[in-house]
Order: structure tokens, then sequence, then C-alpha cells
């Protein structure tokens, strides 16, 4: 079942986020574009379907104005830079970003794991965070539809 989490949108565009590689990645840059952020962990037990939901995504909007990532809170002792170069034992284009201090999964209101959050052109929450995951749904393409409807 997924539950949805209410935030405020105030602190938004402040979030960054490093990349597997030491680079940086800030919410603020991504202005334009549709963002999906999945909040996620190397042992989520889910972490598979995620990657794999993300991945459908990606393809589905290559050439659009969307950024989709999945988003570590691991503790790099947790999780090396190697491991989230493939997350979850999966080998993917998706791009992984890290939220080591998680202070972009609780300004998003993440209270479990995954927490998904899309965010408008403008860098503003579109609905409210969701938390949790179910692969039997119709997951990608419920996503999908709020990502076409920012797009217009």
């Amino acid at each position: 079942m997924i539950a949805f989490l209410s935030i405020t949108t105030s602190a938004q565009n402040n979030a960054s986020f490093t990349t597997a590689d030491g680079g940086s990645v800030s919410l603020s840059e991504l202005r334009g574009k549709v963002v999906v952020l999945v909040f996620g962990g190397v042992t989520d037990p889910q972490c598979r379907s995620e990657i794999k939901m993300l991945q459908s995504l990606s393809e589905r909007y290559a050439n659009k104005k969307v950024a989709l990532y999945w988003v570590s809170i691991d503790a790099p002792a947790n999780a090396s830079e190697a491991q989230l170069k493939n997350p979850c034992g999966t080998s993917t284009s998706v791009k992984v970003l890290r939220d080591t201090s998680r202070a972009a999964f609780k300004q998003f209101g993440g209270k479990q794991l995954p927490t998904i959050v899309v965010l408008d052109q403008q860098g503003q929450l579109s609905g409210q965070a969701r938390g949790g995951f179910n692969p039997n749904s119709d997951f990608i393409n419920d996503i999908a539809q709020i990502i076409d409807r920012l797009l217009g």
C-alpha cells in the first residue's frame, strides 16, 4: 500500500546531492525540467523494483525535459561509491545521487523507503511525496501521468 506524506515547499530549491563520482547536483540547477527523485537504500528490499521503474521512465522520457534520479540515503560506510554505480546489484543508466545527511529526504517528509518525489519545472513539489512502493500496482503509469500533466 502507498502512503502519502505531506511537506512544505519552502526549502525544496536548496536541496543538493553528491554523485557517485564525487560531483554535485542541486535542485535549483534542474529548473526547467520535471524532476523525479526516488529516495531509497541499497538494503531496501524494493530497491531493484525502484531502479527498474526509473529505468522504464527514463526510456519513456528520453529526449524530454525530465530528470530522473535514484537517491541513496545510505552513509558511505554502508554503500560505497562502487556500489552506487550499480545500486542494488543492478546495472542501470539511471543517475544515482547520494543524500548521506538525509537532509533532502527529511525536507520532503521522508519517513519510509522508498519515498518518491515529483517536482514541476519551477522546482515545486507536485502533489504529495509518496511513501512506499507496490511493484504490483501500475506505478510506472501513475508517475507517468503526473509527468505528462506537468509537461503539458
